[in-house]
C-alpha cells in the first residue's frame, strides 16, 4: 500500500486498523529525562496522551510530554498564571481521566507538575488577553479536594512575551447520540417497548452514522422547540435558494444512500420513536472549548432558519456566543419560554459516559469531539455513537434529507461526517496568518466579508463566521481546533530546569508535532488516528510552514526563545521569562 493511500485509510479506516497501528510502536525502554508540561482541552486529551507515548519513542533525547485533561477554561488558567497549582478540573477535582496524566513507570507520578510549559484550550485566547484580561486564581487543596478564590491574573507580557496560540490540528466535534442500530431490511428496532426507526442509519462502526441529523433538526434540538424524539412538529429549514420552509421534524427521516430496503432519500415522516422519548441533552458543565466550537456553530447556522416565529435570532445571534460555558445558550433558551431536558457533566470523558450506549440512555445526545465517540473512544463500554450533519454545500444542491440526490451529481448523498476528511475540507474556508499576532491564528474569528452571500441565494452571511458554514464537498460544518498556547519568552523552570532546555525541548516536540523534522514519526497517522486532521501543510494552505517560520525558526525575532540567548528573539524586552 502506497503512502498516500495508506493515510487515506487511516482517515476512513476503522478503530481495529487504528488500534493496531499504535500498536506497531512498542513499549518505551528508557526512563526519560525531562518532561514538557502543561494541558487544559479534554477534546485533545486522548490525543495528547499518545502523540506523548510516540514523541517519546521517536525523540533520542527521551523527553515525555505530560498532559492534564483539566478543561479548556483550566488550560487558560494556567497558561495565564504559568502556576502549576492552577491546574484542576472543576471545582477542586483532578485532572479528568482517562487518559492517565502521569507516566509513573518513566519517573512522572506527583501531580501538579513541577512547572507550567504551555496551556490548551478549544476555544482562543480572548482579543484582550494583552490589554486587560484577567482570570480568576485559586488556592487549590488536593487532599480534601477544595478550592478558595485568591484574586485575580493577567497575563503579564513583560515577563513572558507575547502569547502564541497555535492550532494543533483540525478537530471535528461530534454530535454524539445514543440510539440503537436498527435492521437495515426495516429501518427499526424495538427496545423497551418503543419502536425505534431511523432509516438513515449507516451500519457499522464508522464515522457518525448512528442517525443523520439536519441543521433544521439540530437547531430544533438545541433551540428547545423540539424536545422528544417521537416529534412531528413543523421546523424551519433552508431551501437551496435561500428562502424558508417548513416541515415535520421526522422529515428527514429517509433511506440513506446507498440503502437497499428503500429508495434514497424517500421515506420520511415516521418519528424516530414510536412513543414519547425525551431529547435528553448531555453538556458540559466545565470551561469547555468543545462547547465553544458547538455554539459557534449554532450562532452562525441558526439565525439563517429564524421564520419570525421559532426564535432563532433572540435565542442565537448574541453576544454571549460562542461561549465555553454552555449554560448561556440555555439561559437564553429558558429566556425565551422554552426547556431543554439537560444533564451536566465535567470533562468529554464523563460526558461520554453520561450519554453511553447503553439502553437505558437511548434518546440521549451531547456533543462531544471525535475521538470521545465511536469508532475512536476506547473506552468501548461508555463510548456514544455519532451522527451525520447536513452542511451548507448539500443546502446548496437541494439535499435536505439523507440519501437526497444532489443537483451537480447523480450520486446520492449522506451527510457529512465527524471524520478527518470533513474537518480538512472544512478548513479549505480559512487563510493562512503571515503575522505573529495572536489574535490572527483566531480561526473562529476568520469570518466572511462584505457582501458575501450563501451559494445560490441573496441571504447574507457578512461577518459569520467561516467554519460553519464551509461550501466544500463533505466539509463537516461543526469543526474548530485545540490550541496549544505557548511563551515567547522562557526562564529557568521552577524546577531550575534551563531556559534553553525548556525551548529545545518544546520547539523540537513542535516540528515534530507538525512534521518539520526529518525523520518525522508518525505524529500525523496519530492525530488521524484519534479522529483529527493534522494540520494543512501545502499551498495555498500551508499552516504548519507559516508556524515554523514565524515561531519556530530562531533567526525570526517573533520565534519561541529563552530568555538570556543571543539572539534574544522572542524575549525582547522581556525580563525573566515563564518560569
Amino acid at each position: 500500500m502506497s503512502a498516500h493511500s495508506f493515510k487515506k485509510a487511516l482517515r476512513n479506516g476503522s478503530s481495529a486498523l487504528a488500534l493496531s497501528t499504535i500498536a506497531l510502536i512498542g513499549a518505551p525502554a528508557a526512563q526519560a529525562t525531562d518532561g514538557i508540561y502543561g494541558g487544559g482541552s479534554t477534546l485533545a486529551s486522548l490525543a495528547e496522551r499518545a502523540l506523548s507515548a510516540n514523541f517519546y519513542v521517536y525523540n533520542s533525547s527521551n523527553i515525555l510530554l505530560l498532559y492534564a485533561a483539566i478543561g479548556s477554561g483550566s488550560g487558560q488558567r494556567i497558561f495565564i498564571s504559568n502556576n502549576p497549582a492552577q491546574g484542576f478540573l472543576g471545582t477542586g477535582q483532578d485532572p479528568a481521566t482517562p487518559p492517565d496524566y502521569l507516566f509513573p513507570s518513566l519517573g512522572f507520578s506527583t501531580y501538579p507538575y513541577p512547572r507550567i510549559d504551555f496551556g490548551a484550550s478549544d476555544s482562543p485566547l480572548p482579543a484582550n488577553f494583552t490589554t486587560g484580561y484577567t482570570t480568576t486564581v485559586y488556592t487549590w487543596d488536593q487532599v480534601n479536594h477544595t478550592t478558595t478564590a485568591a484574586g485575580s491574573v493577567s497575563y503579564p507580557t513583560a515577563s513572558y512575551g507575547q502569547p502564541i496560540q497555535l492550532p494543533l490540528f483540525e478537530a471535528p466535534v461530534a454530535v454524539a447520540v445514543n440510539l440503537p442500530a436498527v435492521d437495515q431490511s426495516t429501518g427499526t428496532t424495538v427496545a423497551g417497548g418503543t419502536t425505534w426507526t431511523i432509516k438513515s442509519q449507516i451500519p457499522g462502526n464508522v464515522y457518525g452514522g448512528r442517525i443523520q441529523l439536519s441543521a433544521a433538526q439540530i437547531c430544533a434540538i438545541f433551540s428547545g422547540l423540539v424536545t422528544d424524539w417521537n416529534s412531528t412538529a413543523s421546523i424551519a429549514y433552508l431551501k437551496a435558494d435561500g428562502t424558508i420552509d417548513h416541515e415535520s421534524f421526522a422529515a428527514a427521516n429517509t433511506w440513506r444512500a446507498g440503502s437497499t430496503a428503500g429508495t434514497p432519500g424517500i421515506g420520511g415522516g415516521t418519528p424516530y420513536a414510536s412513543v414519547s422519548t425525551p431529547i435528553n441533552i448531555v453538556y458540559r458543565s466545565d470551561g469547555s472549548g468543545t462547547s465553544f466550537i458547538f455554539t459557534n456553530y449554532l450562532k452562525a447556522v441558526c439565525p439563517l432558519l429564524d421564520d419570525g416565529t421559532n426564535g432563532y435570532q433572540t435565542i442565537f445571534s448574541t453576544t454571549v456566543l460562542p461561549n465555553n460555558n454552555f449554560t448561556q445558550l440555555i439561559n437564553k433558551v429558558t429566556a425565551f419560554g422554552r426547556t431543554l431536558h439537560t444533564v451536566s457533566a465535567a470533562g468529554s470523558d464523563a460526558v461520554a459516559a453520561a450519554v453511553g450506549n447503553s439502553s437505558a440512555n437511548y434518546g440521549y445526545i451531547g456533543y462531544l469531539s471525535a475521538d470521545f465517540v465511536l469508532p475512536n473512544n476506547p473506552v468501548t463500554s461508555t463510548a456514544p455513537y455519532a451522527a451525520n450533519v447536513q452542511n451548507d454545500y448539500l443546502r446548496a444542491n437541494a439535499v435536505y434529507h439523507p440519501g437526497q440526490t444532489p443537483t451537480v451529481t447523480t450520486v446520492p448523498a449522506d451527510f457529512a461526517t465527524p471524520s478527518p476528511l470533513g474537518a480538512e475540507a472544512a478548513w479549505k474556508a480559512l487563510d493562512v496568518p503571515t503575522t505573529a499576532n495572536f489574535n490572527d491564528w483566531n480561526v473562529y474569528a476568520q469570518t466572511f466579508p462584505a457582501t458575501t452571500y450563501l451559494p445560490g441565494s441573496t441571504v447574507d452571511i457578512t461577518g459569520r463566521s467561516k467554519l460553519p458554514l464551509a461550501a466544500d464537498d463533505g466539509a463537516y460544518p461543526i469543526t474548530g481546533t485545540a490550541y496549544g498556547y505557548f511563551y515567547s519568552c522562557y526562564g529557568a523552570g521552577r524546577d531550575s530546569v534551563a531556559a534553553s532546555t525548556r525551548v529545545t525541548d518544546v520547539v523540537q516536540y513542535l516540528k515534530w508535532h507538525y512534521k518539520l523534522t526529518s525523520p518525522a514519526g508518525n505524529a500525523e497517522d496519530v492525530i488521524v488516528v484519534n479522529g483529527f486532521g493534522p494540520l494543512p501543510s501545502t499551498a495555498p494552505h500551508n499552516w504548519t510552514g507559516a508556524i515554523n517560520s514565524i515561531y519556530l525558526n530562531s533567526a525570526n525575532p517573533t520565534a519561541i526563545a529563552a530568555n538570556g540567548a543571543s539572539p534574544t528573539n522572542g524575549c525582547t524586552g522581556v525580563t525573566g521569562g515563564a518560569q
